[in-house]
C-alpha cells in the first residue's frame, strides 16, 4: 500500500508541475482579450459613460475610425516579423493620401489611376526603406526615420501645408462614409486586408521565411534563404499596405491633410507590440494586432466619453507602447531561455 501511495504521489507531482507552465501560457495568450472585455464592461456600467459607450452608434463610429490605424498596424508587423522597425508608416499614409487627393482633385485623373498612384507612392517609399536596410546595411530605425522626415518635408513643399478639401471624388468619399449591411465600408476593407495578411504570414512559405529571418538571420542564410530580398520585400509590402491606408484615410476624412500622417506611427506600433503579447505571445500576429487596436481605441474612447482631456490619447498610446514592448520582450526572453 505504501508503495502504491508513493507511486500515486510521485505521478501527481509532475502533473501538477506541468500544469503551471500550461496555465501561464494560457494566461499570456488570452490576458489582453480578458482585459479588453473587462474594460468594455467597466465603461458600460460606469455612470458617466453608461449611456453612450455601449450604444451601436458608438461602436460603429470607433470601428470605422480605427480602420486606417489597423491597416497601418498590419503594415508594421511585416518588417517587424523580419526583426526590423518601420518608423515611416505614418509618413507613407500621409503621402498616399496627398498623392491620391491631388491626382484626383487637382489633376483630374480618373479615380482608379489616382488610387493606384497613392498605393504606388507607398510602395516606392517602402522600396527605398528596404534597399537602405537590406542592401546598404543602414539601421532600420535610422533609415525609416530619415525617409519619414524626407517624405514629410516633400509633402510640406508640395502642399505648402494647405489642406486639400475640394474636388475629392464623391465615389471615394462614399466608401469612407457609407455602410454595407450596417457595417462601415472601411471596416469591410480592413477585414479583407486582415485575412490576406493572416494567410500570407501563417499559411504560405513566404510567411514562414519571414519569421525565420526575424528569428535568426544567420540560420536563415545557412539554409539558403535570400535574407536581403526577404527584408526588402517586407518593407515593400508594408509600403503597399500604407498606401491603401492612405486611400482609406482620404475616403473617410474627405480631405487630404498634410499634417496628419505621422500621427499614425505611434498607434500602429503600439497595436503591433500589444498584439505580440496576445494570441501567439512573443510573435507578431494579425489577430493579436487587431485586438491591440481595439484595446487602445476603446480605452481612449471610454476615457474621452468620461470627460478626459485631449492629452489622454497620445499619452495612453505612449504608455501602451512602452508596456507592450517591455512585456513582449520579457516573453521572448523567457521563451528563449535568456530569463
Amino acid at each position: 500500500m505504501a508503495t502504491n501511495r508513493e507511486a500515486t504521489v510521485g505521478s501527481a507531482a509532475p502533473a501538477t508541475l506541468r500544469r503551471g507552465p500550461e496555465l501561464l501560457a494560457q494566461l499570456e495568450k488570452y490576458a489582453l482579450a480578458v482585459l479588453f472585455a473587462a474594460l468594455c464592461l467597466f465603461f458600460t456600467v460606469y455612470g458617466q459613460t453608461a449611456e453612450t459607450f455601449p450604444t451601436l452608434a458608438n461602436f460603429r463610429n470607433v470601428l470605422g475610425s480605427q480602420s486606417v490605424i489597423a491597416v497601418a498596424a498590419l503594415a508594421s508587423i511585416l518588417p517587424l516579423t523580419c526583426g526590423k522597425f518601420d518608423l515611416s508608416v505614418g509618413a507613407m499614409i500621409g503621402l498616399s493620401s496627398i498623392v491620391t487627393g491631388s491626382a484626383a482633385a487637382t489633376h483630374e485623373l480618373p479615380l482608379a489611376v489616382a488610387v493606384s498612384l497613392g498605393v504606388l507612392s507607398g510602395a516606392v517609399v517602402g522600396l527605398l526603406n528596404g534597399w537602405l536596410v537590406a542592401y546598404r546595411d543602414v539601421n532600420a530605425l535610422i533609415a525609416t526615420l530619415g525617409t519619414s522626415t524626407v517624405v514629410a518635408g516633400l509633402i510640406s513643399l508640395y502642399t505648402e501645408n494647405q489642406v486639400l478639401s475640394t474636388g475629392i471624388p464623391e465615389a471615394l468619399t462614399n466608401v469612407g462614409s457609407g455602410q454595407w449591411l450596417g457595417v462601415p465600408r472601411t471596416l469591410w476593407a480592413l477585414v479583407f486586408i486582415s485575412v490576406l495578411v493572416y494567410y500570407l504570414l501563417r499559411h504560405t512559405p513566404y510567411g514562414r521565411y519571414l519569421a525565420s529571418v526575424g528569428s535568426s538571420p544567420t540560420s536563415a542564410r545557412l539554409v539558403g534563404l535570400d535574407v536581403s530580398r526577404m527584408v526588402l520585400s517586407s518593407f515593400v509590402l508594408s509600403g503597399v499596405l500604407c498606401g491603401i491606408a492612405g486611400v482609406l484615410l482620404l475616403a473617410r476624412a474627405g480631405t487630404a491633410n498634410p499634417l496628419v500622417g505621422p500621427g499614425f506611427t505611434l498607434p500602429a506600433l503600439s497595436a503591433a507590440f500589444l498584439g505580440a503579447t496576445a494570441i501567439k505571445p512573443g510573435t507578431f500576429n494579425v489577430v493579436g494586432t487587431l485586438l491591440g487596436v481595439l484595446f487602445v481605441a476603446f480605452s481612449v474612447n471610454g476615457l474621452v466619453l468620461a470627460g478626459a482631456a485631449d492629452w489622454v490619447e497620445p499619452t495612453f498610446n505612449g504608455v501602451a507602447l512602452l508596456v507592450a514592448v517591455a512585456v513582449s520582450t520579457a516573453i521572448s526572453q523567457r521563451r528563449s531561455g535568456k530569463a
